[in-house]
């Protein structure tokens, strides 16, 4: 069972450019809902690559999700934010056209 099943669920993006330098091992990054203080997503990266190389990937997310940010934790447990990368949301589609009775 996947655990978006029952859950309504929007895409962001993250996208930035990793760092450059010698360390090639992978670090978690989690997507945080700063409203809530909770994690609602998570993609792996590597923390240096050897040139400069641009992500762009897709994450689900609950739609419920308030102002998000993505980051590590320190050995405290205190979140530091990525300044590398960012979380972009998708553009919310008003309405256009006939929206109902008016209320008259």
């Amino acid at each position: 069972m996947s655990f978006t099943a029952g859950f309504a669920v929007m895409e962001v993006t993250v996208r930035g450019v990793l760092p450059i330098g010698d360390t090639t091992e992978n670090a978690a990054y989690f997507i945080l809902d700063t409203a809530r203080s909770a994690i609602v997503g998570q993609v792996n990266l590597p923390r240096a690559v050897k040139r400069s190389m641009a992500v762009a990937l897709t994450v689900k997310v609950p739609s419920t999700a308030g102002s998000l940010a993505i980051g590590t934790f320190d050995d405290a447990g205190n979140f530091q934010a990525a300044s590398f990368l960012r979380v972009e949301t998708p553009a919310v589609e008003r309405p256009h056209g006939a929206v109902g009775p008016s209320g008259t």
